[in-house]
This record gives structure tokens, C-alpha cells and sequence, in this order.
């Protein structure tokens, strides 16, 4: 299937530029000598009017012949006779106005560019919900607990523009770092206003993408009640509570998050009854657990410290920040980090969340660190503390392309809860906007990335050849059509740029050709055109040089 989906890849890819240089032939009634599906010896040939259609025996893209497009007219060869001669003259590409020609090389790399707005179109066609601007979950500390909102309040208005979907919310606070926002907010029918100022932070990703954006601390999914035990011997151990635990009421009040769970329990010494459900793994099926409910008594303690202070002690702690998997060789590995502690403050902060703690981390990638955790030993908990620094290291990814990551090493394992969905309202503008939008970012994306490869901030040997591409087409084939499709376009954008780069024998050099002419008002001579080539040979053969070597490095000699 690998070879399959290489060839289909390809073929698509070709065919479809060739197609757009079809088309505008066509319609500029320039005369097609022939339209090929593959190369080599033809298997199946039909001449309708004056174009001849094949398939051909290698099924490795395909190729238009439109007359007078080397420069020379040879419309006598074909129409055998004057007559015909002068007919066809008209109809070459090399006596057409400079503006056809134009037209004509472009379509190529525009058809190239089309293919993904249908690609995503389609792909968004498929959507019929979207996340609903209603908050599903609020970060402590954070603008929006500040301002009062609430997990389930539904978001109306930002600065007097109607809100419909959370991902309009997360536009409006990511470019407003620092800037007031007036919100109208519904909860529970009642509407009412809030104010608030997005906090300014630098966003790093692990793979070293950086952004300055707002945030206010709000979450779409909010933070399921899974509650955690570290305190073997506190009342939540005693009550037959258990890490893992999905608490779903409290004295009959029934808890949706981790927020309802603090709001209920531990804020006064009380007793309180919990309903919570806990899985049970079904023998030889370990990703599906059976959910039974139980009854749990939890009796608080009353703690005093060192300043006289009194403090309810329950002993639950969040699962979120129980550490699930540490990798071995990591700097948390180093620092001492072990499945099962529970991560408490990062610099003697204490960290509520581990997206919070993940943030901080990226946040300075070459910073030391001191991480403070709990761990359950004989019965008793143990704070430890150690220093550590991130590291940048290397790793194949599943297409075996090197990416560079800041690596922490630990990480832990809870599901978030599901937030409001809301229908698409106008499905079709939505999915042309999605397209029009996927394509430009991906188009910005990769001309910086192409910029980056000449200024050296990126290595050479992210170029790929012919076995990176079928690399590339067997696994997101085998990853399923969506991501098949989705991979056609990306690399669809990718042929289209650079079909447009200005170097001859690609488009780019045809049109960079074209200027010139239009400068001079003149046709190049045929000893300049030849120089041209020339260069443009020794460049795509310099590139491909490259392109094979790494192809070599990278899949033969690793």
C-alpha cells in the first residue's frame, strides 16, 4: 500500500499542475498538443479535436505539451501545411501577449495552491459543532477568577462584538496583551458585564515556537474531579479514598470540577459525605475501566503550623498533579522524579495545574529550576526538592524527520472533562473561511521556513527527496485518508512555492523571464535564454543533490 499511496501522491500532486496549465491554455485558446497522465510509452491514447489525451506506462505525475512553449513555433510539423501553419501560428504560446503567457505559467503553481483551499473545504465541510463560548473552567489567580467569572458562564459580547464559539474568545484575549476588555456574560438567564485586562506572556512551545499573547485563565475543558492520595495515613486514605477516584457529588450536590470539589470540601472542618466512582480494568482489556459508585465519609482535620494558623487538612489532592511517566535519562528523571510523586510548586510557587507548570517550564528553557514534589514512603509523605534544567534534544518524528524539543521528562495522565458544543451557524462560510484561513498560514508558515533555510537558522537537511516523500505518503496514508488528504495538501502548497521561485526551468524562472522581457521590451536573445538555463539546471541540480543526500543520511545510512 506504501508504494500505492507514494504514486497517488505524486501523480495527484503533478497531474493537478499540469491540469492548471491545461485549463488556462484552454481558455486563452492557445492550442494543447497533448495532455499525458504519466510518462513513457502511452498505454491508452484518444485524440479529441485537436489535443491528444494518454495514460501513460509510468504513472509518475504527468506532463502538457502546449505548442510554441519552448520558444519556437513548430505548428508546420504538426498541421502539415502552410495553411495550417499560419493557423496555428496564431495559436502558440510564443505568439500570445506577454500577459497570457503569464497567465498560462502561473495557473501551474496556482492550481498547486487551489487544491488545498478544496482539500480543507471539504475537510471542514465534515464539521457540524464547534466548542460554545461557554467557560469550562477558570484557573485560579488568573484575570478572569479576578473578575469573577465561573466555569458554565456563557460569553455574549467582547467589546461589543457577539461571541458565538470559544475559539473567538481565545482570538480576542491572545491579541490584547495588556489591553482592557469589556465582556457581557450570561449565568443562569441572568446577564451581566465584567472587566478584565488579559495578562501579557511570552508562549514558548517545547519545539521553540515563540509568541507574546494575552491570557486570562479560562479553559474550554474543564478540570475533571479526579481527586489524588498522597497522605497514606490522612482522612481522605482513612475515608477509603484512592488516587484516581472520580468524585461526582458532595453531601448530595452534585460536582462537575475540580473547582466544586474545593468550593465543597476542606474549606471549613466538617464532615462530609462523597459519591465517587472508581475504575476497575476489565481482564486482558486495560484501556477500558468499569466505573462502580461508592460512598466515601470524610472527616477533615483541624492543622495548626508554626504561626499559630488553623487549616483544614482533608488529604485530597488534584490528580491532575500526580506525575504518570518519567523518561528515563530526562533532567526529571535525574532530578529524582518517580511515577506517583505529586508535583507541589516549581521556585517555591506553588503550580495548581500542569499546564501552568509545563508554561512556567517552556517559558525559560535555560533556567535551573528548583521542583518541589510529595512522595509516599512507609506509609508517611515525604517533600523533596531538587534543582534542574531543561534540555534541547533530538528525535525522529513519525515521518523520520529530526525535531529539535525541550525536553522536562515527566508527565502525567488525566483525561480533561468535555466542554459545551454548539452548532456551525453557516456551515459553508465557515468551511470557505477555515480553508482560505489553513492555506495562508501554511503558505506564511513556509515561505519563513524557506527564508529560515537561507539565512542558516535552519539546517540544510530539512530538505527531503524522493524518499522522504514516499516516507511521507506511507505513513499518513496508512494513518488514514483524513490525514492522507491533509498531508496532499501541505505538500501541494509546498510544489506550488516552489514552482514559484525564481529559477529557471520552474515557473518562477519562466515569469522572472517574462519581467525581464517586459523591462528590455524585447525578447531575450537565444545565447541569453540558453545562459539562463543553464543556470537554472546547475541550481535544481545542486538542489536535488542535496535533497538525495540527505534522503541517503537520513533512511540508508542511519
Amino acid at each position: 500500500m506504501s508504494v500505492l499511496y507514494f504514486l497517488l501522491l505524486v501523480g495527484v500532486l503533478v497531474v493537478i499542475h499540469e491540469l492548471g496549465h491545461f485549463v488556462a491554455a484552454k481558455l486563452l485558446d492557445v492550442k494543447v498538443l497533448r495532455f499525458s497522465i504519466g510518462y513513457g510509452r502511452p498505454l491508452v491514447r484518444v485524440t479529441l479535436r485537436e489535443t491528444e489525451y494518454q495514460i501513460a506506462a509510468f504513472p509518475l505525475g504527468g506532463y502538457v505539451r502546449i505548442l510554441g512553449i519552448e520558444g519556437h513555433d513548430k505548428a508546420g510539423d504538426e498541421a502539415g501545411g502552410k495553411a495550417g501553419h499560419r493557423s496555428d501560428a496564431r495559436r502558440s504560446f510564443a505568439s500570445r501577449p506577454l500577459w497570457q503567457r503569464l497567465v498560462i505559467v502561473f495557473a501551474g503553481p496556482a492550481a498547486n495552491l487551489v487544491l488545498p483551499l478544496i482539500i480543507y473545504f471539504v475537510f471542514f465541510a465534515g464539521h457540524s459543532v464547534l466548542k460554545a463560548a461557554v467557560i469550562g473552567d477558570v484557573i485560579d489567580g488568573g484575570a478572569a477568577a479576578r473578575a469573577g467569572l465561573e466555569p458554565g458562564d456563557r460569553v455574549l459580547e467582547i467589546d461589543g462584538k457577539a461571541v458565538r464559539y470559544f475559539e473567538e474568545i481565545e482570538t480576542a484575549v491572545r491579541s490584547s496583551p495588556g489591553k482592557e476588555l469589556h465582556l457581557r456574560v450570561s449565568r443562569h438567564g441572568k446577564v451581566f458585564e465584567r472587566y478584565l485586562t488579559p495578562l501579557e506572556e511570552t508562549v514558548r512551545n517545547r519545539d521553540g515556537a515563540v509568541a507574546v499573547q494575552g491570557r486570562i485563565g479560562i479553559n474550554h475543558r474543564p478540570f475533571v474531579p479526579l481527586v489524588g492520595v498522597i497522605d497514606g495515613e490522612g482522612p481522605a486514605a482513612r475515608a477509603g479514598l484512592r488516587t484516581g477516584d472520580l468524585i461526582i457529588s458532595v453531601d448530595g450536590q452534585p460536582v462537575r470540577n475540580w473547582r466544586d470539589v474545593q468550593h465543597h470540601v476542606g474549606k471549613f472542618p466538617r464532615r462530609v459525605n462523597l459519591v465517587y466512582f472508581r475504575g476497575t480494568e476489565i481482564p486482558g482489556v486495560p484501556q477500558i475501566q468499569l466505573r462502580g459508585a461508592s460512598l466515601a465519609d470524610l472527616v477533615p482535620e483541624t492543622q495548626v503550623d508554626t504561626k499559630l494558623n488553623r487549616q483544614t487538612y482533608t488529604g485530597l489532592e488534584h490528580a491532575e498533579m500526580f506525575v504518570a511517566h518519567v523518561d528515563a535519562g530526562s533532567p526529571a528523571d535525574s532530578a529524582g522524579l518517580r511515577p506517583g510523586d505529586l508535583v507541589v510548586a516549581l521556585d517555591g510557587v506553588a503550580v495548581a495545574h500542569w499546564v501552568d507548570l509545563d508554561q512556567r517550564l517552556q517559558a525559560e528553557p535555560t533556567r535551573t529550576f528548583k521542583l518541589t514534589w510529595k512522595r509516599a514512603a512507609g506509609g508517611k509523605t515525604e517533600t523533596m526538592a531538587a534543582e534542574l534544567t531543561q534540555v534541547w534534544r533530538k528525535h525522529l518524528d513519525d515521518y523520520d524527520h529530526t525535531v529539535t524539543r525541550l525536553v522536562f521528562g515527566a508527565r502525567n495522565d488525566v483525561d480533561r472533562g468535555n466542554g459545551a458544543m454548539i452548532p456551525i451557524d453557516g456551515r459553508f462560510g465557515f468551511s470557505m473561511g477555515k480553508a482560505f484561513e489553513r492555506t495562508g498560514e501554511t503558505i506564511s508558515t513556509m515561505v519563513s521556513g524557506f527564508f529560515k533555510i537561507l539565512g542558516g537558522d535552519t539546517p540544510g537537511d530539512a530538505l527531503g527527496g524522493p524518499l522522504m516523500m514516499y516516507r511521507v505518503a506511507s505513513v499518513s496514508g496508512n494513518q488514514g485518508w483524513d490525514s492522507f488528504l491533509l498531508m496532499l495538501a501541505l505538500i501541494s502548497i509546498n510544489l506550488g512555492l516552489i514552482n514559484l521561485l525564481p529559477i529557471p526551468m520552474l515557473d518562477g524562472g519562466h515569469l522572472l523571464v517574462f519581467a525581464l522581457e517586459a523591462a528590455r521590451r524585447r525578447p531575450l536573445s537565444t545565447r541569453m535564454r540558453e545562459r539562463v538555463q543553464l543556470a537554472g539546471l546547475i541550481v535544481i541540480v545542486l538542489i536535488t543533490v542535496l535533497a538525495v543526500r540527505n534522503d541517503i543520511m537520513r533512511y540508508l545510512l542511519r
